[in-house]
């Protein structure tokens, strides 16, 4: 009896109550994710839709690239720095407003100078961020030297859905060492203390320190009190 229950076990195994076969429910299919689109390939394909020649336009080259996605569409940003520059020649950020277009884009709006500032043909530094408004901002910064007086200014360009809009812009930098015979001046500002859409402070360090604020008032941030401390070129 024994043996007979062993070789009965699997045949119960497999059966109801009704002596049936027990049905296996289908296994679920798990869900194919989505692919992400690859940045690098998402640049590439902006810039190529940008600029189809290659990065050299005209005497500008724009070999420096960020793809930004916004709630109004992807925005290609791109620094560009002038070729065999003379000393006046300011470097240039172009803005380029898109919109995808399968794997490709579309080009909906161009701002081809957006930003010029600096000079002998380019900037010192620029970024993205979300810090200062609703819609990104674009930090810009550049300046020169010109008989022994260095400055440098600094430009914050806020990518609205209309187009781009400088929102503030100040001097960050003095030096006169090249210039000054006699107790020279060493200045340098950088933004501290930002509170979006409402404030920010401007720290200056150096020969001599002192603080800026900057309020936004009229669609801009605008400079608390008179004219700035800082020694102008």
């Amino acid at each position: 009896m024994r043996g007979r229950a062993a070789l009965l076990l699997p045949a119960l195994l497999l059966a109801g109550c009704g002596g049936q076969p027990v049905q296996k429910p289908a296994p679920t299919p798990s869900p194919t994710p989505s692919p992400t689109a690859d940045p690098a390939a998402r640049l590439a394909a902006a810039v190529k839709r940008v600029y189809p020649e290659g990065p050299n336009q005209g005497p500008i080259t724009f070999d420096d690239n960020k793809l930004i996605d916004t709630g109004f569409g992807p925005v290609l940003v791109s620094h560009g720095h002038v070729r065999d520059a003379a000393h006046a020649d300011s470097g240039v950020i172009a803005v380029h407003y898109l919109q995808a277009d399968g794997a490709g884009f579309t080009l909906r709006q161009s701002y081809d100078k957006a930003v010029e500032i600096g000079s002998m043909g380019d900037l010192a530094e620029w970024s993205i961020n979300d810090k200062f408004a609703d819609q990104p901002v674009l930090y810009a910064e550049g300046g020169g030297t010109w008989q022994g007086y260095t400055c440098s200014y600094t430009s914050l360009v806020e990518l609205l859905p209309e187009g781009p809009k400088e929102i503030a812009s100040f001097q960050s930098l003095y030096d006169d060492s090249g210039a000054a015979e006699d107790k020279p001046q060493s200045i340098r500002g950088k933004i501290t203390t930002i509170r979006k859409g409402q404030d920010f402070t401007v720290k200056f360090e150096g020969t001599r320190s002192f603080a800026e604020r900057y309020i936004w008032r009229g669609g801009k941030y605008q400079r608390e009190g008179g004219e700035s401390q800082i020694p102008t070129c």
